[in-house]
């Protein structure tokens, strides 16, 4: 299947959508309301995530790199343990 790109106004392209069968108007707008669906969530995932840090550094404000680091190795070593521990 070959690609065509043609440059059209917004009034042509809905002339154009105007002269399409009910199916494929149907089809068009689904796969349009799908997008806009999709791009939605992609939108609220993104500011969920941006608020989630945010709470997460007001959370820990004060608290350095390094101190962030060492709490999670000595988490790490803990389970590690308990780990080691059930498996002998």
């Amino acid at each position: 299947m070959a690609n065509v790109s043609i440059e059209l106004t917004f009034e042509q392209l809905l002339a154009a959508i105007r002269k399409l069968p009910h199916e494929q108007k149907t089809k068009l707008w689904q796969t349009l309301h799908d997008e806009l669906n999709h791009a939605d969530a992609r939108r609220q995932a993104r500011e969920q995530f941006a608020q989630a840090v945010e709470a997460i550094r007001a959370a820990n404000e004060g608290v350095t790199e390094d101190e962030v680091m060492a709490d999670a190795t000595a988490a790490v070593k803990e389970v590690r343990a308990e780990r080691r521990a059930r498996s002998r």
